[in-house]
């Protein structure tokens, strides 16, 4: 039972660590790669992984004028 709830926890930490790059991807972010890179090398500390989550989470600027402002 103890080695079960040892596997949850890591489990959950990995999602919540990758969790950045997973919006991003998601998101069809276009420094997506670059959020990646971040969450890999600095995801460990706190600030790396918020820097790298706030990039994830901000919407790009769509243009005047484009299909995706019809939809």
């Amino acid at each position: 039972m103890k080695s079960a709830l040892t596997i949850a926890v890591i489990v959950v930490f990995i999602v919540l660590y990758v969790l950045p790059s997973y919006v991003a991807f998601s998101r069809g972010s276009k420094d997506r790669w670059l959020i990646l890179l971040i969450n890999v090398v600095l995801g460990g500390s706190v600030i790396g992984w918020g820097v790298a989550l706030y990039m994830a989470t901000c919407t790009p600027k769509k243009g005047k004028g484009t299909v995706e402002d019809h939809v």
